[in-house]
């Protein structure tokens, strides 16, 4: 096949940025897709104007509630009608960019239907509002199409705290209507009786009669699958898993999707599948079974190795964010068995001060040998590196010593280059990069030691340090144009043709109007592999200039160095989230034996384990293993 031309390869990437456009506007409900500036209007941190509710709601158990707030492209309205007798909320609609005169007509409207509206504290709108949102989930009456979008000008709320008191007759709905005109709860497929008491623990663990209680309520939980209201979440989340047409390859991908499902998945009305069940029970659901399934939801996923046996559970350590665990089945089946030294991939969940099995267990028998713990141990830490979100989970300790690595690479970076970023041609990046690891390695003296990294290494194990191999991506050796860039929260980050982007911004006269550059600028802004680094960069050091890209190529009026986190939280959320780009190892005997083995990896190709795995297909990697059951992805193209 010939190469592609130059020419032919922005071609292809500039349509691949347009059919990413497309798909990301095409997932926006209509109303933000018709009306672009409507994403910003709606904002609960404007200024409120005002919060009208009609005078006699309480009377007719019927409110109508408007909230104004001051947005910059004018005022704007979100508009609910809620119907505390029945069907919770009923309506749902708003509008933006009116004018005070606008306002003040549809309040007249009101008031010559005899329904005038008058002032009320923003605390009851969000209690009518939300409540009427919650009322009409928990007793499965269809909300209105794109109320989320206009919920946005209330203020969020915990939806544990939603008081439905003013709801119903008797905590029932008052319907008026025929049966057949409301889509009515199904009734439970199991006794309710299991949601009511305490969950009991003592210091020696659960008892099998609590274990096997939990079991029953996960799988009350599971039943709630089957409501009609879910179904439609169900398909587009089975779609999102396993694609158009696609299926589950086993029972055990199957048990993975459903477990996903229930305690992870945000459904379109909002919140996940377990805290539509709590607040379905809420009636007869305890206090101690409410916490235990909104527990749930906090999953540690993963590769753990046994480290002991006790009582009907395991000590077990995730070798993904290197915490240990209590956890204990809720099922108790022979073939149940593991040993300390084994190793298993599986999902826990929190259960009041200990943990179970959530969802299917893939278990994998130690043979004992050191070279086998090796080569797990570097998946594991290959994992980390790759899925720094799953290892920095609920571990400050990893969290802040990562931070710190960060930060000293930061630290480092700037006083080897004398700057926080590098450009040139790949080929001259590449040996700055080298140059760089081997004075981190070789030459910096570490200030507990007071040896380099090196020389500490052959001080203790008594061999030479062989610094492992570093190799840029072919598309950045071949680029003529590439900007190492250092963050101390992020690292280090490549960029291909970032001179040309940083020129943009520095001299726009000179870029705008070019196709390569509207390109390069949107093609970095819709990117997943890019961060806001760059972005930030330059509206820091251009701040008229960004705003003047920025909006030439938006088409926006309102773009600017000073709405930089409104931008980048449309195009890249993460940015809010940040994570080191470094992830911290906890455990030194993880990091010698995984050391060993990607030493041996470099001599010879590591042997298969496929056998090793109970029910495992023949010819399936460790790697693959880890992959069967969850969805590890690449957070970024290069990871410290």
């Amino acid at each position: 096949m010939a190469k592609q031309t130059k020419k032919q390869r922005r071609t292809k990437e500039r349509k691949e940025i347009v059919k990413r456009r497309r798909a990301r506007k095409a997932s926006l409900p209509a109303p933000l897709r018709e009306n672009p500036d409507l994403h910003e209007a709606l904002n609960c941190h404007h200024p409120l104007v005002s919060c009208l509710i009609n005078e006699n709601w309480r009377d007719g158990r019927m409110a109508n509630i408007q909230v104004i707030r001051e947005a910059p492209t004018g005022l704007v309205l979100s508009s609910f009608l809620v119907d505390l007798a029945g069907v919770g909320l009923k309506d749902a609609w708003g509008n933006y960019g009116l004018s005070k005169a606008e306002i003040n007509r549809l309040e007249s409207k009101y008031s010559a239907a005899n329904n005038p509206l008058v002032g009320c504290d923003l605390s009851l709108a969000n209690t009518i509002v939300h409540g009427g949102v919650a009322w009409a989930r928990k007793w499965g009456f269809k909300l209105p199409k794109d109320h989320k979008i206009w919920l946005r000008l209330l203020e969020p709320v915990d939806p544990a705290e939603i008081d439905l008191d003013l709801f119903g007759e008797n905590g029932m709905p008052l319907l008026i209507l025929n049966e057949d005109e409301v889509d009515l709860p199904e009734w439970e497929t199991f006794d309710p009786e299991i949601l009511k008491g305490t969950i009991e623990a003592d210091r020696d663990g659960p008892s099998r009669e609590t274990l096997t209680r939990i079991g029953d309520i996960k799988g009350a939980l599971l039943s709630f699958l089957g409501r009609s209201e879910i179904q439609e979440d169900l398909d587009a989340a089975f779609e999102k898993r396993f694609g158009k047409g696609g299926k589950p390859d086993s029972e055990e991908q199957w048990i993975a999707f459903q477990d996903w499902f229930a305690l992870e998945y945000e459904l379109q009305g909002g919140g996940t599948v377990a805290q539509r069940f709590v607040e379905e029970y809420e009636d007869v659901i305890s206090h101690d079974v409410r916490e235990l399934v909104l527990g749930w939801q906090n999953v540690i996923e993963g590769l753990f190795e046994v480290k002991a046996r006790e009582s009907d559970g395991y000590c077990m350590k995730s070798l993904i964010n290197e915490r240990e665990y209590e956890v204990y089945p809720t099922v108790f089946l022979d073939k149940f068995e593991m040993k300390p030294g084994d190793f298993a991939v599986a999902r826990v969940v929190p259960a009041k001060g200990f943990h179970t099995f959530s969802g299917g267990v893939k278990m994998l028998q130690s043979d004992g040998s050191e070279d086998m713990r090796a080569e797990i141990y570097k998946v594991a830490i290959d994992f980390q590196i790759k899925n720094r979100r799953l290892a920095l989970k609920n571990n400050e300790e990893k969290l802040k010593k990562s931070l710190e690595s960060a930060r000293r690479q930061y630290e480092d970076f700037v006083d080897f280059f004398g700057s926080d970023e590098v450009c040139g041609t790949g080929k001259e990046i590449s040996v700055k990069y080298q140059s760089f690891c081997y004075y981190v390695v070789f030459e910096k003296k570490d200030p507990d030691t007071g040896q380099p990294v090196a020389k500490a290494y052959e001080t203790e194990t008594g061999r030479p340090y062989q610094p492992p191999k570093v190799a840029l991506p072919k598309d950045v050796l071949k680029s003529t144009d590439v900007g190492m860039i250092c963050d101390p929260v992020e690292g280090l980050e490549f960029l291909i043709e970032y001179q040309r982007f940083f020129d943009t911004f520095q001299y726009p006269e000179q870029r705008l109007g070019k196709e390569e550059t509207e390109d390069l600028v949107l093609g970095y802004l819709e990117s997943d592999s890019v961060s806001d680094l760059p972005f930030r960069k330059v509206a820091k050091k251009f701040p008229y200039n960004f705003s003047r890209v920025m909006g030439y190529y938006l088409h926006r009026e309102a773009v600017s160095a000073d709405s930089i986190d409104d931008l980048m939280q449309e195009f890249k959320p993460d940015t809010f989230d940040k994570l080191p780009g470094i992830v911290a190892l906890l455990d030194s005997e993880m990091g010698r034996l995984a050391r060993l083995a990607a030493e041996e990896e470099a001599e010879k190709e590591s042997r298969s384990l496929f056998d090793k795995f109970k029910g495992a297909e023949s010819g399936t990697s460790i790697r693959e293993m880890l992959g069967t059951p969850f969805s590890f992805t690449v957070s970024k193209s290069f990871d410290s």
